[in-house]
């Protein structure tokens, strides 16, 4: 049987065209799942930052919370039960540790519209503060009105410092969404299993 020349030309180039294919479709294919998986990569990448951002962040609103609680609680403390001067240092010291907190808290949320409001000032306090610190700055507020002589008006001031407290916490989750943070995770960890 003689095949003529023309025939093995065709069929060699049929192979190769065929090998060809093979390869192109195999070599799409690791590049689609290289692309996928450097996708995932940067997902991993970009949770991991915000996980280190939220930690900083949990701990200065943990500590936020806890000023609050002392300004809440220092309310229900009679100064002419304590001994004498301890209400007004008390109270002095809370007030410092809550103006300190306010501003560290503008190193996580400054000042918005900085380019239209407060230009005279220092460029930290140009603008508005954001919503999240109005409960802190309440309270400070707050517990600068204290009478630390007679403590009988100052259930009054409580009231104010529980409504900032609980905006404070409500402003506070928005920000940290616990829930969707949650359901990111559960996202995130079943592609991993996936990849």
């Amino acid at each position: 049987m003689n095949i003529e020349p023309s025939v093995i030309i065709s069929i060699v180039s049929a192979i190769i065209a065929a090998v060809s294919a093979t390869v192109a479709a195999i070599s799409t294919t690791v590049a689609i799942r290289n692309f996928r998986r450097e996708q995932l990569n940067q997902k991993i990448q970009a949770a991991k930052w915000q996980k280190e951002y939220f930690i900083d962040l949990v701990k200065w609103s943990d500590e936020s919370m806890i000023l609050l609680s002392e300004a809440l609680h220092l309310c229900e403390l009679d100064p002419q039960k304590c001994e004498k001067g301890k209400f007004f240092d008390t109270r002095h010291m809370l007030r410092i540790k809550l103006s300190a907190q306010i501003d560290k808290g503008r190193w996580f949320f400054p000042n918005i519209d900085t380019d239209r409001h407060g230009n005279h000032k220092v460029e930290a306090y140009r603008g508005y503060r954001q919503k999240v610190l109005d409960g802190l700055v309440s309270t400070y507020v707050s517990v600068t009105e204290l009478n630390y002589h007679d403590g009988s008006e100052n259930g009054e001031i409580r009231e104010s410092i529980e409504k900032a407290k609980r905006q404070f916490t409500s402003e506070v989750q928005k920000i940290l969404a616990p829930n969707s943070r949650n359901k990111e995770f559960e996202k995130l960890t079943k592609l991993v299993a996936e990849a």
